[in-house]
């Protein structure tokens, strides 16, 4: 080596350089710890040897790793928050915004949301003193499962074929959000009568 230095002036040069340095450093002072650090790094070694103690036990050992598990979703979860809480809360800003307008929420049994039905009959009769036509205008309240709950005779009069109708027929029941509902439905009634 020492022939080759004595031989190649860039080795030389980068040697002295080197050379050099080391004395410079050896010159420094020598580094001190803080203060608090010989007490840190004991209670650091406590802690690992109560650590190392318990890690026998099943709790211990089921600790150690709740907490382990805990951090790493805790770090995956974090970038995640800001942007799905802003999400949410624009999400909920436009549905709250346009559900006036969409009609979901509208009950079928309130308001004007009432199904007119007509049923005409037609009759032959030969007596000339009867009436010419006999008109019924219903609402009738029904459940969910099409029944009739209540009525109310809004024109005509009540009789017993009326009657028979409002019992016996079953009726489409309107639906809301997708299920079926009570709802409210105004039947006109016409019983027209021939003669001759």
């Amino acid at each position: 080596m020492a022939s080759h230095l004595a031989a190649c002036r860039q080795c030389a040069a980068l040697h002295g350089r080197t050379a050099q340095l080391r004395k410079n450093m050896l010159s420094l002072p020598a580094a001190v710890a803080p203060e608090g650090l010989v007490t840190n790094l004991q209670v650091l070694a406590s802690k690992e040897v109560v650590r190392h103690r318990h890690m026998g036990s099943l709790s211990a050992l089921l600790q150690f790793w709740w907490e382990g598990a805990r951090l790493v979703i805790d770090n995956l979860m974090r970038p995640l928050a800001a942007p799905v809480g802003g999400g949410l809360t624009s999400a909920l800003f436009i549905f709250g915004t346009l559900v006036p307008y969409l009609g979901l929420l509208r009950n079928p049994a309130i308001g004007n949301t009432t199904a007119l039905y007509t049923e005409s009959s037609v009759e032959s009769v030969a007596d000339s003193g009867s009436k010419a036509s006999d008109d019924t205008l219903l609402e009738v309240q029904i459940d969910g499962q099409g029944k009739m709950v209540d009525y109310a005779v809004l024109q005509g009069q009540m009789n017993s074929d009326v009657g028979n109708f409002l019992l016996f027929t079953t009726y489409t029941p309107a639906t809301l959000l997708q299920q079926l509902t009570s709802s409210r439905i105004v039947i006109r009634r016409s019983r027209i009568v021939v003669k001759g």
